[in-house]
């Protein structure tokens, strides 16, 4: 087995108009790593030094195990899929050790280094496939998704994400600018797909929206702010204290970070707080309230808002109906955000652009308002 050193690889990006699959979204065509309990602990003592009791976590496309020392803090060994682009991969290691050195009091894991100093290592399997190892600190919590999210977590999820985001600000990777499928500015990959929704309406409706990305919305991304971003804080990937939810204690999964305007990471945080009932909007109002006063938005950001986020649930849906269609059996997995995204959808279009944008300027301008008094 050999180590590396923590360095870029040359990313190789598809094509604007490339393969499906090599725009980030047919992950469940490569089985995970065939790695067993045994070869998991080989690997933490001889790479890392690092023994004690191992148990395997479930994953998509990576192996993953949770070691609980002898001694010290639990920890988390991932074994990369071989599919990966080895670049990609490099730069979400390289951000953790930025962050690591910029923000120490985020609550993101820490890369831990082998025993010759280095932030991964590279496994060749009995296969002959060459796999990326690191290990992390392991997060404790549980995740946001699982339990109701009190009130006032939402204001303090839009700080950490602005602070996140601030963090990363002077980061940037030759790896990052690959091209990934839940990247919204890449909405218009999402035309070739459409034919996989089933529900004649809902299929003119996202061809509209992806109609109207292409004409309106894409041009005026090309002026925004744009950085390497997280770009999924969504609640599957926040935990928080298991008892009462009264904060984060962890931002985990930065698989989909990619360079991208800051405004379509905000976006894809905000897509996930649509609430039911009477005041659909009051969580988005709350987290973005908590966002900028830590980091205020440009008006031109604040005005796409609406419709970034409509473009995130766009892309959920789509992109589930083409993965479940080239995979049935696991169908009922990949459509589990299905319908809230519909109703995300469906929400915002009953309020309207204007009336949604109207909702989040307050709530912005009161956020300024406090910040500056």
């Amino acid at each position: 087995m050999m180590a590396v050193p923590a360095r870029a690889d040359a990313a190789q990006t598809p094509d604007r108009h490339g393969d499906l699959s090599r725009a980030g979204i047919d992950a469940l065509s490569h089985d995970a790593p065939a790695i067993t309990l045994e070869q998991a602990a080989d690997l933490a003592r001889e790479v890392y030094g690092v023994t004690g009791e191992i148990r395997a976590l479930s994953a998509e496309k990576d192996a993953n195990f949770r070691i609980t020392p002898d001694s010290g803090p639990r920890l988390l060994l991932k074994v990369t899929n071989a599919a990966e682009d080895r670049g990609v991969t490099q730069m979400q290691t390289d951000a953790l050790l930025h962050l690591r050195a910029v923000a120490p009091d985020l609550p993101v894991p820490h890369i831990c280094l082998t025993l010759s100093g280095h932030a991964a290592h590279i496994h060749k399997a009995i296969d002959g496939q060459e796999h990326m190892v690191r290990l992390l600190t392991f997060l404790e919590g549980v995740p946001l998704s699982t339990i109701p999210c009190p009130v006032t977590l939402h204001h303090d999820t839009g700080r950490v994400l602005a602070r996140l985001t601030h963090a990363m600000r002077g980061f940037f990777h030759p790896a990052a600018g690959h091209v990934l499928q839940w990247d919204i500015k890449q909405a218009h990959l999402l035309r070739p797909m459409l034919d996989a929704v089933e529900d004649g309406n809902l299929r003119t409706r996202l061809t509209r929206l992806i109609d109207r990305f292409d004409a309106e919305i894409a041009p005026r991304l090309l002026h925004l702010r744009a950085q390497v971003v997280h770009n999924d804080f969504n609640p599957h990937n926040l935990l928080v204290d298991a008892r009462e939810a009264s904060r984060l204690t962890g931002v985990i999964d930065f698989g989909d970070m990619v360079h991208t305007p800051l405004v379509c990471d905000l976006a894809v945080a905000c897509s996930y707080q649509i609430a039911e009932g009477s005041e659909p909007m009051a969580n988005i109002a709350r987290l973005l309230a908590g966002y900028t006063e830590v980091l205020p938005l440009e008006t031109a950001e604040l005005d796409l808002l609406p419709d970034l986020m409509r473009l995130r649930h766009a892309t959920i849906l789509t992109v589930g109906s083409w993965r479940a269609r080239r995979y049935p059996d696991n169908a009922a997995y990949i459509r589990r955000n299905a319908a809230s995204s519909l109703l995300g959808l469906s929400t915002l279009d009953q309020i309207g652009t204007d009336a949604v944008r109207d909702i989040l300027r307050g709530s912005a301008r009161l956020s300024l308002e406090r910040v500056t008094s």
